[in-house]
């Protein structure tokens, strides 16, 4: 999956980036063609999750990974239509 990114506000007023870097895992071989066919949808709603997480962050706070997985997650879901995609994070950055 390509970097997610979406803004975040920072301690007085300023604002930052939140980068996410994600991969999906899929062992069910006609899964994995759907999750191909359907890239730039799951792109879409991938950016989406983190745009939602990263303004339900408070401007002192570091990201919440588990909320962050599970909105991934359940987008991935979603726009599969059904479970069999895991998705693993790798660097969560606010920079």
């Amino acid at each position: 999956m390509p970097l997610s990114t979406a803004t975040v506000l920072r301690p007085q007023g300023r604002r930052a980036i939140i980068s996410v870097e994600s991969t999906l895992v899929i062992a069910d071989g006609a899964l994995l063609e759907r999750a191909k066919l359907s890239r730039p949808r799951l792109n879409a709603a991938f950016a989406d999750a983190v745009r939602v997480e990263a303004s339900r962050m408070l401007p002192d706070a570091v990201p919440d990974l588990n909320a962050l997985t599970r909105a991934l997650q359940q987008a991935a879901d979603r726009v599969l239509g059904r479970a069999g995609a895991r998705v693993l994070l790798g660097t969560v950055m606010v920079i």
